[in-house]
């Protein structure tokens, strides 16, 4: 499917600054608090938008040889996703096939040379398949071939790891993508390298991080004493490709753009590109780096957070190293933790008040309301 180049959203955003084109309509969007805190719209969410899309869990460059391995709960499932011995990636339930005991007990990045169950000692190979049975006559009618790990639709484009949480399902990123991957070869992802991660588990619906992140509104007022004085006021377009949202901030490089032809826009320079990649992960594209955000409810009022940073290529000296050990803790730490989380979770205690029975959305949230409207879509169609 094509789509405008990313450089029309920077055109865009010169003309604007110039004063040639008009900012967005004014508007005013209510969205019921009920979507941020009942139950049955969670479950509903997590059936048909979690557990039935692709979701991005990781970049590839974190598990680079065989037998490393990813261990992650985080959609409410004990999950590995790890590299066989022929260089594939696949996914499985980190649970033994004899008596469902936990396989892999520690969350995160390991290197492992087999998976054996420390209940009976049954082991598998990192491509999931069942290897060894101890005292496996005491058995009758076994077939080792229908034993292996539950796999789960597995693949891997533009560097990420796609996941597909049912057993079974198909998983078509043609279809899931709707051309972004075009956006995403632009910003070459897949030859960028992992360079650190921290997992939170944060006290609040998961779509109030993702307003956070469709909203160009907060920029210089949330993040004023930290990127904020990096962005002119409120300057932002964006639009849709497929189901995802493309978004992009206007740095205060942007007035070097005014008059430029699309060919000489630089995409990290002039703005701050992110795209909502639906349902579950924000791509932020900063200048010298870039932040992969995987969402993942837990409940209403729970979601695991998973921030990835990956770099053009891995640190090849102390000084590199350094640069990007303090690039990660400013926007990890500084930014996320302390100004996006800190309002989200600060929302979702202000609706257990009562106060208010919708938040209020405007022109300079027009992306949020498209997500918002997106999800209500999917619902009503799977009812």
């Amino acid at each position: 499917m094509s789509h405008p180049e990313p450089a029309t959203l920077v055109q865009k955003l010169a003309q604007r600054a110039a004063g040639d084109a008009a900012p967005p309509q004014p508007c005013s969007q209510r969205i019921p608090v009920t979507a941020y805190t009942d139950q049955r719209r969670f479950e509903l969410e997590r059936e048909r938008l979690f557990l039935k899309r692709p979701l991005t869990i990781g970049h590839q460059t974190q598990i680079p040889g065989a037998g490393d391995a990813i261990v992650h709960d985080w959609l409410g499932m004990p999950l590995i996703t790890m590299r066989d011995k022929s260089g594939q990636i696949g996914t499985f339930m980190n649970v033994c096939r004899h008596r469902g005991m936990r396989l892999v007990q520690e969350q995160g990045q390991t290197c492992l040379r087999s998976l054996v169950c420390p209940y009976h000692q049954w082991t598998y190979g990192l491509d999931g398949a069942l290897h060894n049975i101890p005292r496996n006559e005491s058995f009758v009618d076994l077939d080792m071939d229908d034993l292996g790990l539950v796999a789960l639709p597995t693949a891997i484009h533009s560097g990420l790891i796609w996941v597909q949480a049912t057993p079974g399902s198909t998983l078509d990123l043609d279809r899931h993508l709707a051309g972004l991957d075009s956006d995403l070869r632009r910003f070459e992802l897949a030859e960028y390298t992992f360079c650190a991660q921290n997992v939170r588990h944060i006290d609040c619906n998961w779509k109030l991080v993702q307003d956070a992140f469709l909203d160009g509104y907060h920029v210089t007022r949330l993040h004023k004493n930290t990127v904020g004085p990096f962005f002119p006021d409120a300057l932002a377009e964006s639009d849709l490709v497929g189901d995802h949202v493309r978004s992009a901030v206007a740095r205060n490089e942007i007035e070097d753009a005014v008059g430029l032809p699309l060919d000489r826009l630089k995409l990290r320079h002039h703005t701050t590109f992110s795209y909502t990649v639906f349902p579950n992960a924000v791509l932020i594209f900063h200048p010298d780096y870039t932040s992969i955000i995987s969402l993942f409810p837990i409940s209403p009022e729970q979601t695991v957070f998973a921030h990835t940073m990956l770099t053009p290529q891995a640190p090849t000296c102390d000084k590199e190293r350094a640069h990007y050990r303090r690039s990660f803790e400013l926007i990890d730490e500084g930014v996320f933790q302390a100004e996006d989380i800190f309002v989200s979770v600060g929302a979702q205690r202000g609706m257990r008040s009562g106060a208010n029975e919708y938040l209020l959305f405007g022109g300079l949230e027009e992306s949020a309301i498209q997500f918002h409207q997106i999800i209500d879509r999917e619902l009503a169609a799977s009812d």
